[in-house]
């Protein structure tokens, strides 16, 4: 039917009208922003009807949009968005302006018979705002539900023809069904933007070890074409006080944030921002699926640190295990070493006391056998501290007053510590609790400790011992200002035969032994060193025991 007589289109055909219908179907299709298309049909309707303004309002899910297109040489586009809409029946009458009286505009659509009713009205003079003499109202259905309406308003009245409820009513349907198709293709498109964001995150949580910071790198890469904006968003994820950015990211504007909370403790957080504005949506500019998604990026980022942490930590103890075995080893072939030395070294001191003794032995005799005297007896500590080390050695525990073992070690080393003019500053805590422990073997932990000081300092230095009174047990402090060590040093301190000093300098098994006592009393040792800063040793003992019969 040709409509060029039609005061409502002049010039137009039903060719115009399914070419229109056509057009909205392909566009939407596309799956775009719902204002796109609002903007996109509106411009059209007014090519289409001639009309002076164009009003739309549309709802879908937890947001309506209302769009105002008026027609004044060249056309201007006003839209909004309202989050968490009521009900379209109520939605309607506030939302559209051009009627002067909406409830006689939407008299029709208001109607318990709901979808049985007319899908289209006309209203004229006191029914339509001063500015416009006609409205024509069409309702876009969806099924069984009104999904919105679309106001035509002219200035001028138009006459009103037999034809025009039906066309009207065909336009409401077909742009009901590309406003629908439209939000189900842009909500699929989304979605498959999410899901390839997560198998990517999740593709990367499974991958061959490397540095977590080539991780978070390539996560944030991911992150930009996941978003509505993808050409305008930057992501940024925070984690112990590092930032992995995208090139473009500024700091504030509109972003969505999400804490990465790893073992109940937040380490950061990630962040995707736009740098442009864009309409507010759901929670600003971002959609409330966007929300969710960053949410779940924060989670899974949280999953790869613990996934991270968890394999550290088997690492470390497949590490501790396998140093338990090496300690075990060697302390059973220590104790068969010491054992066997035993017997001839006795043999030794024994013989060597007896050609003491004699009459007829020279001076240079005696010298000779005191040095053979002096030899073994060094051999015999080896073995005592070997036997130590492989406890061999039996324990009697009893109370022990530290400071009064620490006084006794200093005053033993006296001379020695007078020799190289090191200086000794004590801070011994006046109410220091006994422990209970095996006082031989905690005066050898602190000689040996003090030994190690003094060996690693030069002339002059300061050596300081502090004790003070802990949760439960009892602090020594062992520090020295000598040459220090260096990390890789500091991390095989405490392994048997190692030794930084030169060969018949020692043997490597104090600061093992010391571990070893240590660790059969339920206390640990700390050590802290930096080259050219000295060591600090610091030993806790428990106080809580049960003395030996």
């Amino acid at each position: 039917m040709k409509m060029a007589d039609s005061t409502l289109a002049p010039g137009k055909t039903t060719e115009d009208f399914r070419r229109f219908s056509n057009s909205m179907l392909a566009l939407a299709d596309r799956g775009r922003m719902t204002l796109e298309i609002l903007k996109d049909a509106s411009f059209s309707l007014l090519d289409l009807f001639s009309c002076d303004a164009v009003e739309i309002a549309t709802t879908e899910k937890s947001r309506a949009f209302h769009c105002d297109t008026r027609e004044h040489g060249s056309p201007r586009f006003f839209c909004e968005t309202i989050r968490n809409p009521e009900t379209i029946k109520e939605f309607l009458p506030k939302s559209l302006r051009i009627a002067r009286d909406v409830e006689s505009v939407s008299r029709f659509f208001l109607q318990e018979s709901g979808m049985d009713a007319p899908l289209t009205a006309v209203c004229r003079d006191s029914e339509a705002s001063a500015r416009f003499r006609t409205v024509v109202v069409i309702y876009l259905p969806v099924g069984d539900h009104i999904r919105g309406a679309v106001l035509l308003a002219y200035r001028n009245e138009r006459k009103e023809e037999p034809w025009q409820a039906e066309t009207f009513e065909t336009l409401g349907r077909s742009l009901g069904l590309a406003f629908s198709h439209n939000q189900s293709q842009f909500e699929l498109r989304e979605r498959v933007k999410e899901l390839t964001c997560m198998y990517g995150i999740a593709k990367e949580a499974v991958r061959g070890p490397r540095k977590i910071g080539e991780s978070l790198r390539k996560i944030v890469s991911l992150l930009p074409p996941a978003w509505l904006y993808p050409e305008i968003t930057e992501a940024c994820i925070f984690l112990d006080g590092q930032r992995f950015c995208t090139d473009g990211y500024l700091d504030g504007g509109k972003k969505l944030s999400a804490e990465i909370e790893v073992d109940g403790v937040v380490r950061g957080c990630v962040e995707v921002a736009y740098r442009e504005s864009r309409p507010e949506l759901d929670d600003g500019p971002f959609l409330a699926e966007e929300r969710h998604l960053i949410d779940s990026v924060a989670r899974e980022v949280a999953l790869i640190l613990e996934r991270r942490q968890a394999l550290k930590e088997q690492d470390r103890l497949q590490e501790q295990l396998r140093h338990a075995d090496r300690l075990a080893t060697i302390g059973q072939l220590s104790a068969g070493v010491a054992h066997e030395l035993n017997e001839p070294l006795t043999g030794i001191l024994g013989f060597a006391e007896l050609l003491q003794d004699l009459p007829d032995m020279p001076e240079a005799g005696k010298h000779d056998v005191k040095r053979i005297e002096a030899a073994s007896l060094h051999a015999r500590e080896v073995v005592r501290k070997l036997l130590l080390f492989a406890r061999q050695v039996p324990t009697r525990r009893r109370p022990v007053d530290v400071n009064r073992v620490v006084r006794d070690v200093l005053s033993f080393f006296g001379g020695r510590l007078a020799k190289d003019a090191i200086r000794v500053n004590t801070d011994l805590a006046a109410d220091l609790a006994p422990i209970v422990a095996d006082e031989a073997q905690v005066r050898q932990v602190i000689l040996n400790l003090v030994v190690n000081a003094v060996q690693a300092m030069s002339p002059g230095g300061t050596l300081e011992i502090r004790t003070a009174n802990g949760e439960k047990n009892v602090l020594v402090v062992v520090q020295d200002d000598g040459m220090g060590m260096s990390p890789d040093v500091k991390k095989q301190v405490f392994l048997p035969f190692f030794s930084t000093k030169d060969v018949n300098l020692g043997t490597g098994l104090g600061l093992s032994v010391v571990h070893g006592i240590i660790q059969s009393h339920k206390g640990r040792i700390e050590v802290d060193s930096e080259l050219g800063k000295g060591t600090t040793f610091t030993i806790v003992l428990p106080t809580e025991g049960t003395p030996d019969a």
